[in-house]
């Protein structure tokens, strides 16, 4: 996966108007990034682990990635970004990545 990220790293590039996306996937949560590569920070950014709604100890199941999708969307359109490079960082797109993918174009955001 190291090889995958650092060839994809590679090809995927993000701007200010177009930011590159990333997703990563831990033990117990789900967290993204729109990161601006040519200054190279992070514009947004959210977490599973921001959510205080229950106390569940994993939140990285299919619900989740939509919630995730519905905040990150929220924080894309309030800076003015309906445009994104996607980077699944290694990630095969299938389960989570293909719903996070699948609920971003439905709220509007393209790819």
């Amino acid at each position: 996966r190291r090889k995958l990220r650092k060839m994809r790293s590679n090809l995927v590039k993000g701007v200010q108007q177009k930011p590159r996306i990333v997703i990563y996937k831990s033990n117990r949560y789900l967290s993204v990034q729109a990161i601006d590569d040519n200054q190279g920070h992070t514009m947004v950014a959210a977490s599973t682990a921001d959510f205080n709604q229950i106390n569940t100890k994993f939140r990285k199941s299919k619900a989740w990635a939509q919630k995730l999708v519905e905040a990150m969307s929220i924080k894309l359109k309030k800076t003015g970004i309906n445009q994104i490079v996607f980077d699944r960082n290694g990630y095969l797109y299938h389960g989570k990545i293909k719903i996070f993918c699948e609920t971003m174009r439905q709220f509007g955001i393209q790819f």
